[in-house]
């Protein structure tokens, strides 16, 4: 395990203790625990992505399979 040293303002790190306490774990148990779940939730999440700005960007445009082979074989 890897030790660290993190600063917290004093009313965030008196939130996390009380959280801590509630589920009677040290606060480092708690503080790792929170951490994992954002990083599974990460992992988990699909990256959604905004197609938008390609809207309509081939609309005035004739492409069909046999135009893009001669273009690809050129």
């Amino acid at each position: 395990m890897h030790r660290t040293q993190i600063y917290f303002e004093e009313n965030f790190f008196v939130e996390i203790k009380k959280q801590a306490n509630l589920l009677n774990i040290s606060l480092s148990a708690y503080i790792r625990d929170v951490l994992q779940k954002e990083l599974n939730n990460k992992k988990q999440e699909p990256k959604n992505i905004d197609f938008s700005n390609f809207e309509g960007m081939w609309k005035d445009r004739a492409i069909t399979q046999e135009s893009l082979r001669e273009k690809a074989w050129k």
